[in-house]
C-alpha cells in the first residue's frame, strides 16, 4: 500500500512540480540553470545531505547554491507536500469566509498502539468481550505489529472511525 502510494507520489511530482522565481531575477535564473553543470549539482546535493548548506568549493557549486535560495519548488497538486498543505488550508479558509466558522470542533485519534481490536483484526484468537486486564496487548508488542503490518491499523482506524460517525 505505501509501496504504490509512493509511486503515484513521484508521478505526480514529476509531472506538476513547477518552478517558481522572482520576475527580475528571471533571466540571470535562467542563464545559471543552463550554466551549472551536473557535477556541481551532485556535489552540492551531498554537501546539503550532510547538512552543510553555505560551503562552495569553486564558482560552480556557489551558482548552484545561489539558485537553491532563489528557485522555488511549487508542488501544489502532489498529495502530501507542503504547498498541497497550504491549499487545503486556503481552501479552509476561503470556505469559512464564505460560511462562517465551524461551531464545532472534533479530533480523534484513536491509539492503534494500545487498542486489542488491532491485535483481533491482525488474527490473534482474543475474546474482546471478556478481555482480562492481562491479555491486553503491551506497548511494545503492539508497536511492532503495527509497524508490520500497517493495512491492519488501517483497517482498525476505518472500524473505529465507522463506529464512532454511527
Amino acid at each position: 500500500l505505501f509501496t504504490a502510494f509512493n509511486i503515484l507520489q513521484r508521478r505526480k511530482i514529476l509531472i506538476h512540480t513547477s518552478l517558481k522565481v522572482k520576475q527580475d531575477l528571471f533571466p540571470t535564473i535562467a542563464t545559471n540553470l543552463t550554466a551549472v553543470s551536473p557535477w556541481a549539482v551532485h556535489c552540492v546535493t551531498k554537501r546539503v545531505a550532510r547538512g552543510d548548506t553555505v560551503s562552495a568549493n569553486n564558482e560552480d557549486e556557489q551558482s548552484v547554491l545561489w539558485l537553491m535560495k532563489e528557485v522555488e519548488v511549487i508542488t501544489s497538486q502532489v498529495p502530501g507536500s507542503a504547498h498541497a498543505r497550504a491549499h487545503m488550508r486556503n481552501e479552509i479558509r476561503g470556505l469559512m469566509c464564505e460560511r462562517g466558522l465551524p461551531s464545532f470542533y472534533v479530533t480523534i485519534n484513536p491509539a492503534d498502539v494500545y487498542n486489542p481490536l488491532v491485535k483481533f483484526l491482525a488474527g490473534a484468537e482474543i475474546d474482546i468481550d471478556n478481555l482480562l486486564p492481562e491479555e491486553v496487548p503491551k506497548f511494545h508488542e503492539q508497536s511492532i505489529l503495527v509497524a508490520q503490518n500497517p493495512a491492519v491499523a488501517a483497517k482498525f482506524f476505518n472500524v473505529y472511525m465507522k463506529a464512532f460517525i454511527k
